[in-house]
């Protein structure tokens, strides 16, 4: 149970006929050494709200005098491993989330020489829903802010590095305006793509050292427009980026009532850089204040060129009146139309190991993400060679992919090479707001398997001309799921570890990408010699000479297009199967393969160590489904089964083995 003390000195609320709030921590009232959120009932541990967890809180954060901004306390964060364990949250007073009306923060931080800090700003009360602004500060004093983990950079600028300095957030929230500020001094503003607030989220990232002092957040409420009609548009949701092969396109958006009184009817209004407006009259409504109303605009758009296009619509004529208040009438954005544009799968990059602890929940977040995401992702994973003795299918390419994006912890998670955090902070916005990112060129490959040698065909279809010197074309056999490489962590199984890419790490230069010109790339690979399990990371496969394929009926190739300088990556995709040759049942030395995997009626099983088997197969939820025994080539029939995941497990005299099937 939280201790609650008076602290007159460290924070005040006050609530005034506005019902204005505001609050100020500077931690003077606390004890050195004082848990936070244990300790004051402003402040709370993300456990604590996510998982009711009870004090002492293992993710608090103390009360430091070493450094303070103000007085002789600060709070101090200093992440372990990949991030945390502190994870502190300052809800922001009662009504939020906040969507309406003007709020502002302020905090003063230190951070320390060549390390970073990170704060954000929740917009559910219940965090981890859904994030309305990330600010970044690196280890060479660069700060983002941004949303969804980088997926919409809004600014970007420089912070103070080794001294205290204040940044402060100034929102409008009814107006959707943002602006940033380092002492004092306007970063620049944005509109938000998620216009709400609701607390303050304080997280260290890998090798993030800071200290916050005189935490500060006010909140005014909107007050309803003193004129009789009053109507604001506050987003128009046509994509800030369309293919003109797409034409024509429905203007859509959505206009509020910000005066008390009824709207029954009025006119929504578009025009494309300042024109004569297009005009729609809607009529039969009934809009009370902070009534929203979307809309389609009934007269569709059809743009004469690619190019950039100033959009902008508002409300008029409402009950047959004229807005009495036209500072908010407008809400706009520039369209930039493209002659085609491609359907982004991002590519996500984990660097994990069985040795590791924190990356059993972070792969166990990342994979039930994965599930409710089929088909528009591309996910792969390097085994790592620590922490301890590393995991045992660590590769050396997976290790220079490591040295490529500057990891030194795990786990850690890059996507299409920008966004690098640890895997347990991959959400559905982090995704979406991936996903939502164009792309210009449409990506497709096709692999087959004979025996032991993968033959891939990639092809590239630029729908914009790249003029770079620096494109490599990635391609990555990977393994959907291992389970011989457990160790001390829990996982028993892994999915789609990186076997061995073709040709290398350094991948397949290209030439810079001319639009309508289709790009065709023929690569393969033979793996080497027999399988062997490596005891750890420090005896790791040699490629030359042997292999640690699992079951090669279960490979699959990953393929992407990068910019080796920048790190970018402009597009990536799962290859398609389009034949499989099994190996020689006569090859002992190969564990034992179901064959065809997907299946949907018969599933054959060869290279079984001893006759008369005992399979058993256990469904997603853990229930057996079949027990049989079996030999070696005879088959099962699983057209009863529905379509999903199975995993089956191979019980012998003296060996056990565990594999997955798909049903389709």
């Amino acid at each position: 149970m939280k201790k609650y003390i008076l602290l007159f000195s460290t924070f005040l609320v006050i609530i005034n006929i506005n019902a204005q709030t505001s609050f100020c921590d500077d931690f003077e009232g606390y004890q050195v050494g004082d848990p936070i959120a244990e300790t004051s009932p402003d402040w709370n541990s993300w456990g604590e709200l996510m998982n009711g967890s009870i004090a002492p809180f293992a993710d608090d954060a103390d009360v430091t005098n070493i450094s303070s901004n103000s007085g002789i306390n600060s709070l101090y964060f200093e992440a372990v491993g990949a991030g945390g364990p502190q994870d502190v949250i300052l809800p922001f007073g009662t009504g939020t989330p906040y969507t309406y009306g003007f709020f502002e923060f302020s905090a003063n931080f230190f951070v320390n020489i060549g390390t970073g800090a990170y704060f954000n700003f929740q917009a559910e009360n219940t965090p981890g829903i859904t994030w309305s602004l990330d600010v970044q500060m690196d280890a060479s004093g660069g700060v983002s802010f941004e949303n969804g983990g980088g997926g919409t950079v809004f600014l970007t600028s420089t912070y103070p590095m080794g001294q205290w300095f204040e940044m402060k957030t100034v929102v409008d929230l009814t107006n959707n305006n943002w602006e940033m500020f380092i002492d004092g001094i306007s970063q620049g503003s944005f509109t938000n793509t998620v216009n709400q607030i609701a607390s303050l989220d304080l997280y260290p990232i890998t090798g993030h050292k800071f200290y916050i002092d005189d935490v500060c957040y006010s909140y005014t409420p909107f007050i309803p427009s003193s004129f009789p009609y009053d109507m604001s548009a506050i987003d128009l949701s046509l994509s800030s980026n369309i293919a003109l092969s797409a034409a024509p396109f429905t203007i859509s958006g959505d206009v509020v009532n910000l005066s008390s009184t009824t709207v029954n009817s009025l006119d929504i209004n578009y025009s494309i850089n300042g024109a004569v407006p297009v005009v729609d009259n809607l009529t039969g409504l009934n809009l009370s204040l902070f009534d929203i109303l979307p809309f389609n605009h009934a007269v569709s758009w059809t743009p004469p060129s690619t190019g950039v296009y100033s959009v902008e619509i508002w409300a008029s004529n409402i009950n047959g009146n004229t807005d009495m208040d036209t500072t908010n009438d407008v809400f706009g954005n520039d369209i930039f139309v493209w002659n085609a544009i491609a359907e982004r799968r991002p590519l996500i990059e984990t660097f994990t190991s069985s040795t590791c602890g924190p990356c059993a929940p972070a792969n166990v977040t990342a994979e039930a993400l994965f599930i409710q995401n089929p088909e528009n992702h591309t996910s792969i994973k390097y085994q790592a060679d620590f922490p301890g003795t590393g995991d045992p299918y660590f590769t050396q390419e997976g290790g220079n992919r490591r040295s490529y994006y500057g990891i030194n912890s795990v786990p850690r998670m890059e996507i299409d090479g920008g966004w690098d955090q640890n895997g347990n902070s991959i959400t559905q916005q982090v995704l979406d707001d991936h996903i939502n990112i164009i792309s210009f060129i449409d990506l497709s490959a096709s692999y087959s398997v004979n025996m032991k040698t993968v033959e891939v065909e990639i092809m590239i279809d630029p729908l914009e001309s790249f003029q770079s010197n620096n494109l490599v074309v990635h391609a990555a056999i990977i393994e959907e799921t291992t389970y011989n490489n457990a160790k001390t962590n829990g996982e028993t199984q892994f999915e789609h570890v990186v076997k061995k890419m073709i040709p290398n790490d350094n991948g397949t230069s290209i030439s810079s990408l001319v639009a309508g010109q289709q790009n065709t790339l023929n690569l393969a690979y033979t793996f080497n010699g027999d399988y062997r399990l490596p005891m750890n990371a420090s005896d790791p496969i040699i490629h030359s000479t042997e292999h640690s394929v699992e079951d090669f009926s279960n490979l699959m190739v990953a393929v992407w297009v990068q910019d080796a300088v920048t790190k970018e990556v402009h597009q990536s995709t799962m290859s398609t199967l389009t034949s499989f040759t099994p190996l020689s049942i006569t090859d002992k030395k190969e564990i034992q393969f179901i064959y065809p995997n997907p299946a949907s009626e018969n599933i054959y099983i060869s290279n079984l160590k001893e006759p008369n088997a005992l399979v058993k197969i256990y469904d997603v939820q853990g229930r057996l489904v079949l027990e049989e025994k079996i030999s070696n080539n005879e088959h099962l029939n699983v057209s009863s089964f529905s379509k999903g995941m199975y995993q089956i497990t191979f019980e012998g005299i003296s060996w056990n083995e565990t594999r997955k099937l798909i049903v389709e």
